[in-house]
């Protein structure tokens, strides 16, 4: 009994960890779970109404038509949050989100429809675009030609072939018996 009663400082002063003390490992944990858990919430917020992102984007659209020198950002946080602003642009090419500084570059609009936007990530100073699709497909990350998708789906069309084949073979079988069993009761009448 004497050993549950042990002080935090005799087991700091030895160099060994407490039950309830935060070892370095499970730090790590701690925060994945964390980042986890905002993404999920950002999820949640999100679905709440199904069209909640589509009407603010289209909002923002009709205002950027009636200002001049403004864009429509769809701005993609550190902490997994979108959101949508509308934004003044300084110095022909910039904008200024939460205190960060972005380029812009016409070749790396978004299109919705006739209205266009560009989506800026907090971390980047520059817009998010498909200009590296080159590096992507050297990679083999690319999704055109997707090997895992391809085996996948060649390896469900494969097990579909295999048990329609079993079914074939159990109804013959069930048919021999089948005709067995009524040719038996006609030699036993």
């Amino acid at each position: 009994m004497e050993n549950s009663n042990v002080k935090t400082s005799d087991i700091i002063e030895r160099g060994g960890f407490a039950f309830n003390e935060v070892k370095p490992n499970s730090l790590n944990k701690i925060q994945r779970l964390k980042k986890e858990l905002i993404i999920l919430k950002s999820r949640d917020k999100k679905t709440i109404k199904g069209k909640k992102v589509p009407k603010i984007l289209s909002k923002l659209m009709k205002k950027n038509r009636k200002k001049s020198g403004y864009v429509v950002v769809q701005y993609l946080t550190a902490n997994y949050d979108i959101k949508f602003t509308l934004c003044k642009i300084v110095s022909g090419n910039l904008v200024v989100i939460e205190n960060k500084v972005h380029q812009l570059d016409p070749d790396k609009i978004w299109r919705s429809g006739k209205d266009s936007f560009y989506i800026l990530r907090e971390i980047d100073r520059h817009p998010v675009s498909n200009d590296d699709y080159q590096e992507v497909k050297a990679r083999g990350d690319d999704t055109d030609a997707d090997v895992p998708l391809i085996k996948a789906v060649l390896g469900a069309i494969q097990k579909n072939k295999v048990s329609s084949e079993t079914n074939k073979n159990t109804m013959l079988i069930i048919g021999v018996i089948a005709a067995v069993i009524i040719v038996g009761a006609i030699i036993m009448k």
